[in-house]
């Protein structure tokens, strides 16, 4: 015969093991109902290194894109955002799409080349010239894609200052291997 204590003991254990197996389905619930935020975390962090890798390529290519400038120099006999355009590292940046924005390079604005010293001229052999190449990167575009979130997004920037080694042509601008803009502060150069 059991003791009341044993009868107890074996009610409990008995009870436990219900209580265990019906969790099993208690598990699979909540493991549903926390994959979503998982998996968008982790694709997250592979978008962040993706927009990191285009950061790279763009400050790789606003680097040539100063050297050229500063030397005013036709890289392959075209002028230089030409070149750095047909030189984006991928399809994606060279003409957008995916997690990069409309157009890409092409976009007009896009490669930009700006004299940075305040005096007067500014364009001179010894002042600044400054590239800057921009795209607009679509976070977590893939959420776009299948139309559950808007995909917000940001700009991505590359930029490179060198000195000029030459001077820039402002009475032909059509000689330079680059389109510079605002500000240019005429003068003479000294020679």
């Amino acid at each position: 015969m059991r003791s009341p204590l044993m009868s107890r003991i074996v009610r409990l254990q008995g009870h436990e093991r219900g209580r265990a197996e019906g969790e099993a389905g208690q598990t699979l619930v909540e493991f549903a109902l926390v994959l979503p935020l998982l998996m968008i975390i982790v694709l997250g962090v592979i978008d962040l290194g993706k927009a990191f890798g285009y950061k790279n390529d763009l400050t790789n290519l606003a680097n040539q894109a100063a050297r050229y400038a500063a030397v005013n120099q036709r890289p392959g006999g075209q002028d230089i955002e030409t070149w750095i355009r047909t030189h984006a590292p991928s399809n994606e940046l060279q003409s957008g799409g995916g997690s990069i924005g409309p157009g890409g390079l092409q976009a007009g604005s896009a490669i930009t080349f700006t004299f940075t010293d305040p005096g007067t001229p500014n364009y001179c052999v010894g002042n600044a010239v400054k590239a800057t190449v921009k795209v607009h990167y679509n976070w977590l575009n893939f959420l776009k894609v299948m139309g559950a979130l808007p995909s917000p997004g940001a700009d991505i920037v590359g930029s490179a200052t060198m000195r000029l080694e030459k001077a820039y042509d402002v009475v032909n601008p059509a000689n330079n291997a680059y389109a510079a803009g605002p500000p240019i502060h005429l003068g003479t150069c000294p020679p």
